[in-house]
């Protein structure tokens, strides 16, 4: 089956072949891999590729999946999702609000207070696992609504540490009101 990508903001041609039960022979844009696989638990997984051992920690993040492999992020997309999304008029809230961990995690520092203003690219929470810190950081200026977390707090992807309202809509709403 042929896919096509979107990986860190670069959009790749993938080829998928199945080639037996937990194993699948890959190309993606020019490179040949054969990868074997097995499910740890929900958000974590053994891979062989091309004879290397990995493991790799796998969340939702939004619209695509963020994948963890030797201390690197990689924001994975449906390339074809992503430009009917942009295609589609966006309104006001359309996008996300929510700070959440990329994989399951001890939070190990929160650096906003619900009321606080933020920056796009601000750090709010740093999370810890397996000794890999990862930052997450506000998505867009706003002001943070709640902070869901505290150090010490086992997370998972999906949880919603921090709620961030876009400083866009915040002016909408107070101009009409």
């Amino acid at each position: 089956m042929e896919y096509r990508l979107k990986i860190n903001e670069e959009t790749f041609p993938v080829e998928l072949e199945n080639d037996g039960e937990e194993k699948i022979k890959a190309v993606i844009g020019e490179k040949k891999f054969d990868v074997s696989f097995s499910a740890v638990n929900d958000h974590q997984l053994h891979l062989v590729i091309n004879g290397q051992r990995i493991n790799a920690y796998v969340g939702d993040q939004n619209d695509g999946k963020i994948i963890m492999i030797r201390g690197k992020s990689y924001f994975v997309q449906d390339a074809e999702r992503v430009e009917q999304t942009k295609t589609r008029k966006k309104g006001p809230g359309s996008s996300p609000s929510e700070v959440t961990p990329p994989m399951p995690a001890v939070v190990i520092a929160v650096s906003v207070v619900e009321g606080d203003s933020v920056k796009k690219g601000q750090t709010v929470v740093i999370v810890s696992a397996m000794k890999m810190e990862t930052t997450l950081n506000a998505p867009f200026d706003g002001t943070v609504k709640k902070v869901n977390v505290a150090e010490g707090d086992k997370v998972m992807p999906g949880d919603i540490l921090v709620d961030i309202e876009k400083t866009e809509i915040k002016e909408a709403v107070s101009s009409v009101l």
